[in-house]
């Protein structure tokens, strides 16, 4: 069975077009008119093949493919629709598209599945809205939400009316979870978003796990004081503090890490934050990611040495506290493994390689056996308008979806 990759590529361009806007710009943000609009398109697209989607409780909308057993769990697979601001055609679309591909392409050749198959669109992966992502996939999971209807978006806008617009209940998301023995396994094709495949010419990735990420609020602080009236010497600046800690995160990272390990400082506030007065304060994020918590202690124990000694030296004081930690989260191996077999079926050069990005996969780890597919990105770009996958990468990526979901098929999960 063949995939039909003229059908994929004109869906891609569709969707992505649900997002345009008068400025040349292209956003279909979590629960905005575009968002839905990309929804109704792509439910579209099923109810032509006779198949009616849902939407459940956290909003996530769910297609069901009957297998030849409905008493068996399902084989899932799917991704989002959600965008940044001004983001690209293919980041989670390409993993929606393939699954309704997977859908016609077994319709088409009178296929029919042991397991049922459901293709889901998971709700606001992105997150960017009101500061935290993965709800559908978490509500899925039945992890516990921190979310209130009272919470606002960067609008303003309460959440409990957003979501009431969109279809949503707020105090009713925990009934979307699903039980663990409901799922066979879940599947996710993506684009890697980052540069490892495209650098080295392979067409597709098989994901061993993804990135633990581990964060951290840093204050230091000095003494504010005239900037023209007090000498060097005298000087407790704390952004020279800040300066002088930061330049040592990417050596300490590449020499106590490995080729993927990374740590990001990406946001400060410097108080008072006037020309004229030397910093008093500094407050910073600092952010570590590594497919091994060993490896995320590590680095975040010689970054505090290094803190420590730098505050020291400076006659300055210091806070290091984390407020955020994801475990990493590896793929099961049974479905890895069956990825792998289906890309040397396909005669297919792929790579093994990790996720430094947060897709909805990494919560899905926690309760379901799963597996990722990766195809590149060129140049590594991704959350731009300008993020590209080559025709021939989604085709094939695509391919190895099918196969991967034909080979799981007939297998018996293993711990």
């Amino acid at each position: 069975m063949e995939i039909k990759l003229e059908r994929i590529l004109s869906r891609l361009e569709e969707l992505y077009q649900c997002g345009a806007a008068e400025d040349g710009t292209y956003t279909r943000m979590a629960y905005s008119p575009e968002d839905v609009k990309g929804r109704e398109t792509f439910m579209g697209y099923f109810q032509k093949l006779g198949l009616e989607p849902r939407m459940d409780a956290a909003g996530n909308l769910i297609v069901r493919l009957e297998g030849e057993d409905p008493s068996l769990p399902v084989i899932m697979t799917g991704s989002h629709l959600d965008t940044v601001p001004d983001g690209g055609k293919y980041d989670g679309v390409v993993g929606c598209v393939a699954g309704l591909e997977v859908c016609e392409t077994l319709l088409e050749n009178g296929r029919r599945l042991k397991h049922p198959l459901e293709v889901v669109v998971f709700t606001d992966e992105e997150g960017f809205r009101f500061g935290s992502g993965l709800l559908g996939s978490s509500a899925i999971c039945g992890e516990q939400l921190h979310v209130s209807g009272t919470d606002l978006d960067l609008y303003g806008q309460a959440r409990s009316e957003v979501m009431k617009a969109y279809g949503i209940d707020v105090s009713g998301i925990s009934k979307a979870e699903r039980q663990k023995d409901s799922v066979h396994c879940f599947l996710e094709l993506h684009v890697e978003q980052g540069a490892s495949l495209d650098k080295k010419g392979i067409p597709v990735g098989v994901v061993s796990s993804i990135a633990g990420v581990s964060r951290y609020e840093i204050t230091i602080k000095g003494e504010a004081n005239h900037a023209g009236s007090t000498v060097m010497n005298d000087r407790k600046d704390a952004l020279v503090a800040s300066a002088r800690f930061i330049d040592k995160v990417p050596k300490i990272v590449e020499e106590y890490g490995n080729q993927y390990t990374v740590a990001t400082v990406g946001t400060m506030k410097v108080v008072p934050n006037s020309v004229n007065v030397i910093p008093g304060e500094c407050i910073f994020n600092l952010e570590i990611r590594d497919q091994d918590a060993g490896i995320i202690d590590l680095i975040e124990g010689k970054l505090k040495e290094h803190l420590d000694q730098v505050c020291k030296e400076m006659e300055e004081e210091y806070r290091f506290e984390r407020f955020s930690y994801h475990e990493p989260a590896p793929m099961a191996d049974w479905v890895k493994e069956a990825i792998e077999a289906s890309v040397k079926k396909l005669g297919v050069e792929y790579a093994i390689i990790p996720s430094g990005a947060f897709h909805d996969s990494l919560v899905m780890t926690n309760v379901f056996p799963t597996g990722m597919i990766f195809v590149p990105s060129e140049g590594g770009i991704s959350h731009s308008r300008h993020e590209y996958t080559a025709d021939e990468d989604i085709r094939q990526g695509c391919q190895v979806l099918l196969e991967t979901i034909l080979k799981v098929d007939n297998m018996t999960p293993s711990c």
